[in-house]
């Protein structure tokens, strides 16, 4: 008799856990991912803890209590902190090469030498402590007389910091007399597939095409 009472007692015991972990009111997914730093890239970029997934598709995000208590999953998975990001569609706008531009002083739009100058001046006023100076996008046809710069003016200004500042289709770059004494380079310099820019005296201008960038 006493066997049979633990038993039933065993029995209860099991099917009241049971009930109390079943929710009728919680909708099926296949998936839901938990503790997460989710980047959902909305309108409001904004952030959330947790999403479900079901055939394929997103039903929810939110944060991790409440998915939790709505939904029932096949599959649980704690992200314990990781970050979750959408996929990445790169449309050949060399994203990796994109992030470490933003580290570069911003040329796009310059309409003069002299802007491009100060931009990049006010680029070093704000890394006093980067071993280069760079910058990326300048474009002298939008200046006036549309000549190539030459390296006289980052000579004078930045002598003892080397400066490489790369043109906006990245096939040209303006350096100065510094980079170009760590570089090696000099006006007897050979270059296969590519130009050492020297003026009519032969001297180094600073402007370097394509296989010599």
């Amino acid at each position: 008799m006493r066997t049979t009472h633990k038993l039933l007692s065993a029995l209860l015991v099991a099917g009241t856990i049971g009930l109390a972990s079943y929710s009728p009111h919680r909708e099926a997914v296949d998936l839901l991912v938990t503790n997460a730093t989710v980047y959902t890239v909305d309108s409001a970029f904004s952030k959330a803890q947790a999403f479900a997934v079901r055939n394929g598709r997103f039903v929810a995000v939110g944060t991790t209590a409440d998915l939790q208590g709505r939904y029932q999953a096949a599959r649980t998975v704690d992200a314990r902190g990781k970050f979750i990001y959408p996929g990445f569609y790169d449309a050949h706008c060399h994203f990796y090469r994109y992030a470490l531009g933003l580290r570069s002083a911003n040329l796009v739009g310059a309409t003069s030498w002299a802007e491009t100058v100060g931009r990049l001046t006010q680029h070093r006023r704000q890394q006093p402590t980067a071993a280069w100076l760079t910058g990326r996008g300048w474009d002298q046809n939008d200046w006036p007389g549309q000549r190539f710069p030459t390296k006289d003016t980052l000579d004078a200004l930045f002598p003892n910091v080397p400066v490489f500042i790369i043109r906006v289709d990245g096939h040209a770059a303006l350096v100065n007399q510094k980079a170009l004494d760590l570089a090696g380079v000099t006006a007897a310099t050979p270059i296969s597939g590519g130009v050492i820019g020297r003026d009519a005296q032969g001297h180094l201008t600073g402007l370097l095409v394509d296989n010599a960038v």
